[in-house]
């Protein structure tokens, strides 16, 4: 896995570079570790402000050369999440990471036995994607939480629910969901974590109910 990644100095510059670990890069750079650019060595690094998953090896050495193409005002745009219109980032993935480089574990929520979390978990291990997991039947999510998640989705709050899980038939709910307020709703799905729909991946920015491929390449 390759990554593209900018970097602030103590003295406010930037430096952009490529690796396949943005934790020990960092720390090379830092001169924790044995490996650092001559260019970092003198301006102390503070931080990783970006880092981007590139889909191999040159593509993350022609975003590298793009961004240094950019000007500080641009590249500080963005960092921002503003990207300049001469700057395409439709083959990338933008990681959340600590200001170290470490990845910021997701919270990945599941029913172990389900063939469609065992797919999920492949996915995200083949990208080495760290997550904090969590069993869905034996700790449910909270109302709070499913408010939280729900608002994050972008979805309809019918979404949530696991249409095709034997709870879900047993309770008759395609009939009985259209008459629910949303707070009976949210109620329902907190009493039961069998009757939302997995798995259900948590970051800061998004959340992922059921998985598609597509869509968590996108975002991930």
């Amino acid at each position: 896995m390759y990554y593209t990644y900018m970097l602030r100095c103590a003295d406010g510059s930037l430096y952009t570079g490529i690796t396949t670990d943005p934790a020990r890069r960092f720390a090379q750079h830092t001169g924790k570790l044995r490996g650092g650019a001559k260019y970092t060595a003198s301006r102390r690094p503070v931080c990783m402000e970006a880092i981007w998953r590139a889909p191999g090896h040159t593509a993350a050495a022609q975003l590298e050369a793009r961004i240094k193409t950019l000007t500080k005002t641009e590249k500080e745009q963005l960092i921002r999440g503003h990207v300049p219109d001469r700057l395409s980032l439709t083959s990338f993935s933008r990681i959340q990471t600590e200001p170290d480089g470490r990845r910021i574990p997701m919270l990945f929520v599941c029913y172990p036995k389900c063939s469609t979390c065992k797919k999920a978990r492949a996915f995200l291990d083949a990208r080495d994607i760290p997550v904090e997991v969590r069993d869905i039947k034996e700790q449910n999510p909270t109302e709070q939480e499913l408010r939280d998640w729900h608002a994050k989705s972008g979805l309809p709050l019918k979404r949530l629910f696991n249409t095709s899980g034997q709870l879900y038939r047993s309770l008759e709910l395609s009939k009985k969901l259209p008459d629910m307020s949303e707070d009976e709703q949210f109620a329902l799905l907190a009493s039961d974590g069998m009757l939302v729909r997995r798995p259900v991946l948590v970051a800061d920015g998004f959340a992922l109910f059921g998985f598609k491929q597509k869509e968590w390449e996108e975002l991930l």
